[in-house]
This record gives C-alpha cells, structure tokens and sequence, in this order.
C-alpha cells in the first residue's frame, strides 16, 4: 500500500495495542516511564559508523540535534534520533540534498498546535467509541478535552508523539516491512510490499513516481540497531524492554550466529524475541539448534514456541501465590 506522508500519524500504529495502553491508568504511566527511556540520550553516535566531518556537517545543516559545538564519537543521542540519523545516512548516501532531508526532518519531528488539538481530538473520539469506559478516556475528558487542550498538554505531546517517533512504534510493534520513497525535492510515499495489490495509483502518485527517487528501507534500520556490535546488551534490553534473562539470551543468540533475529512488542509492551525462517530452508533444524542452545545455558524459564511461520522465545513468569 502506498500512503501520503500527510496522512500517517497515527495510522502505523497498531490499534489494538495503542487501546490496550489507554485502557487505564496504570498502563499508560507504564508506556510514558517506557517512551521517557527511549528519549534520553544513551546512544553514542560512533554506533553510527560515520566520520567526525560528516556528522559536524550534518549538525550545521540543522539536521542533528546537539548543544555540544563539536560533534565526537562520545556524543549520545536518544533512540528515535539514532534510527533518524541511520536514515539521513542512507539519503546522503543517495545524494539527496541538505534542503530536501530538512523538509523531511521538518515533516517527521514538526507538528503545529491546530493540527495537533485536531489530531487530539479525533484520537479522542475513536478512543472513547472502542473503549468507553477506559479509566484514562474518563481522565483525558476531564483534565484535557474539558479544558480545550491547555497549552501544558499540547507541549506534552509534542515531547512524547512526533510523528517520526509514532512511526517507529508503528514499525516496532507489527514489524511489517516500510519503505519510504524519497526524490529530491524532499516529497515522500510510503510503500508496504505486503499490500501493493491494495494500491490506489493517484494521480499525485503517478507524478512523484515519474521522478527519480530512493527507496529507504525502514523497517532494516531496526534489524541494524538490534545487530549492530557496537550497541551494548544493556542498550538493547532498555529498548526492547526485556527481561535480564532475556537478554542473556539474545546475546547467546548473537555469539551462536542465528540469523533473523528481530525484536517485536507485544500487547504488554513486553520486546518478544523472534526468529524468522527467511534463510532456512528447514525450519526443524533451526529449532533444534535454538532449544539446544538454551538447554546448555540451563534457561529452563526461557519458553519457545512456533507461531506464524517464526519461531518466539520470551521467559515465563510464574508468580507464586501466597497464602495467608
């Protein structure tokens, strides 16, 4: 499916998830403490394989975000501006212009008020059909639709839900494959290969087609953070919010060289770590490798199970009732 940047915000993101999140109270403080450790600063940009020059001239173009007057490899940027940077790598790479990546980058990060209260307010109307009596729908009724979305709201979300950032949820969430088509006037079209019998060819998309443009992969700059050497396990368990065993063996996973490795939330926002069967031509013999992996690691809490062509480990928690 082919969509116009001006209508994604939400669109990526998986309803069923985001609703499971505003269903009370308790889970959406959970997914702000989440989105408030994605957005500090612990990624250092030598993860990023680029020169000192590069970057300090990325940094004069305005297209990275840093008080430090000299851009160096012990310089740390948060999640969202480490998977942007991998993309403005992949435009330059491609010779597309300072002014275009600019006009990207304001499209991705830049939301004004109107559009955002309106954003808010049709957010709000969808949310309080599919779940009425939510504990935060009644909250947000009182404290901000009530209020008309006072200036200390809209700033709110302006920090946590850029577009860009609602965007890398939507990939981290459903993993599906994203391309973002980019030409060199800075105009953009989304492209999932899953639905390209479900494209509607527009006028307007015949005409960005008839130009040359570039294909960026989005969904492979997730697959480059989870397997790029230089960003540590601890890194990785911060932003896929697993458990320490968890992450114990994905690292085993890492040494032992299993391919198609992926992260992916689930409902919970609990990162489940999930194999795909793209290059092996028997799956059987995949998983026996992986439960033989665990069993010399003595992971007896580590379950695996075959799902949807894939296989997902993830650790059962078995909470002890106490009697009394």
């Amino acid at each position: 499916m082919l969509q116009n940047r001006k209508t994604m915000n939400l669109d990526v993101v998986n309803k069923d998830w985001l609703l499971e999140k505003l269903s009370n109270e308790q889970s959406m403080m959970e997914f702000v403490n989440f989105i408030d450790s994605l957005l500090e600063p612990n990624f250092s940009i030598s993860a990023l394989n680029l020169t000192r020059q590069e970057l300090n001239l990325w940094k004069a173009e305005g297209l990275v975000k840093s008080n430090d007057s000299e851009l160096r490899e012990w310089v740390r940027v948060n999640f969202f501006d480490f998977i942007w940077l991998k993309m403005v790598d992949i435009m330059r790479q491609s010779k597309i212009p300072f002014t275009a990546i600019n006009k990207i980058k304001k499209e991705f990060f830049e939301i004004n008020d109107e559009d955002l209260r309106q954003l808010l307010s049709n957010s709000f109307k969808q949310g309080r059909g599919e779940i009425p009596d939510s504990e935060v729908m009644t909250l947000v009724q009182k404290e901000v639709v009530a209020q008309d979305y006072p200036p200390a709201v809209i700033a709110l979300f302006k920090r946590y839900f850029p577009p860009f950032n609602l965007f890398v949820f939507g990939l981290m969430i459903d993993r599906n494959p994203i391309d973002i088509l980019v030409n060199t006037d800075g105009e953009t079209v989304y492209l999932n290969p899953n639905q390209l019998a479900q494209t509607n060819v527009t006028e307007a998309l015949v005409a960005f087609l008839s130009k040359p443009f570039i294909g960026v992969p989005m969904h492979t700059l997730l697959d480059d953070f989870y397997d790029n050497p230089k960003i540590k396990l601890a890194e990785q368990q911060q932003v896929s919010n697993l458990t320490k065993l968890e992450t114990k063996v994905l690292g085993l996973l890492r040494k032992e060289n299993i391919k198609e490795v992926r992260i992916r939330f689930n409902k919970q926002l609990k990162g489940e770590i999930i194999i795909e069967h793209v290059k092996y031509a028997n799956p059987d013999v995949l998983l026996k490798n992986v439960h033989q992996i665990l069993e010399r690691g003595k992971y007896s809490t580590i379950k695996i199970v075959q799902e949807n062509g894939h296989i997902k480990i993830f650790e059962e928690v078995i909470k002890e009732k106490i009697l009394i």
